[in-house]
């Protein structure tokens, strides 16, 4: 038993030096900066915003108590486009860890990340799609970028698994916006709110005593399949959803139970390869891989 508790604690431990790799991932910690009798704003520690350029009310990055999982932190970061102000007066919803252009390292990397992975929702208008991409660089040079893209509306938290595919980095910087500009001037099509939480590699954040995907109660088999994979819940009394995203993070199946302990997926229809199953329910959203033979 002493045993068992020490082997969880240091995996618990590895987990958490992982994801603490992205600067304030969680958006758990913020600097307030007083602007005079106006008020004041917060913008999150080791990102930059576009908040020193807004004159207020309007900021167009706040803190939000809405956030995701509600078992790990208490605070996202919420983005929000302005249409009525400009880039150099606060009208983009946008946050990075580093303003310098072209890019530059801003925090280091430990190991190989193989995925990019958080939670997100995104209110779009007039067509405004949002982004999050990471650059990676080695030895000071850009060795590739990759972004997570979508201009779907989503009022529910939901996950993103980002694949990075290359062969050596020491460091990366990251950047979102609530809207994805169409050229190096392009400006937002509307007023659209981001919210991000909880950023991490390679595992989804699901609870504090759960950093990984693996500490679920929620077990999958068989693994790989050729045919038929079965989703076991052995404590489910939650309605859950189920997504089966392909690499690229393209949704290629879903389906739906509710106080179900298995639920049978036919994936026959698959091309053979490696997916994620994402199994959401109203306590936590947890991620998987798996090979279709």
């Amino acid at each position: 038993m002493k045993k068992c508790t020490l082997l969880l604690f240091v995996f618990f431990a590895i987990a958490m030096k992982t994801n603490a790799q992205i600067p304030n991932s969680g958006f758990e910690s913020w600097t307030t900066v007083a602007v005079g009798p106006s008020g004041s704003y917060q913008y999150p520690n080791e990102w930059a915003t576009s908040n020193p350029v807004c004159t207020g009310p309007f900021y167009s990055c706040t803190r939000s108590t809405d956030h995701f999982p509600l078992t790990v932190g208490n605070f996202s970061v919420r983005l929000e486009n302005n249409t009525s102000l400009t880039r150099l007066t606060g009208g983009f919803g946008i946050a990075t860890t580093d303003t310098a252009y072209p890019f530059r390292p801003s925090f280091a990397i430990t190991g190989h990340p193989n995925s990019l992975c958080g939670y997100y929702k995104y209110a779009p208008l007039n067509n405004d799609t949002m982004f999050i991409r990471i650059v990676l660089f080695k030895n000071g040079t850009m060795v590739n970028y990759f972004t997570f893209k979508s201009g779907i509306s989503t009022s529910t938290w939901t996950s993103f698994t980002l694949p990075l595919t290359y062969t050596s980095a020491d460091s990366a910087m990251m950047y979102m916006m609530a809207f994805y500009p169409s050229s190096p001037t392009g400006v937002p099509n509307g007023n659209s709110v981001l919210y991000v939480d909880n950023l991490s590699f390679d595992n989804l954040i699901s609870s504090v005593s759960e950093p990984g995907s693996e500490n679920t109660i929620f077990n999958l088999y068989p693994n790989p399949s050729s045919d038929k994979i079965t989703i076991a819940n052995t404590e489910n009394s939650e309605e859950t959803y189920i997504r089966i995203l392909n690499i690229q993070g393209r949704q290629m199946m879903h389906s739906q139970f509710q106080n179900q302990n298995n639920l049978e997926l036919d994936i026959s229809a698959l091309p053979m390869g490696i997916y994620f199953i994402e199994v959401n329910t109203e306590s936590e959203i947890v991620v998987k891989k798996f090979i279709k033979e």
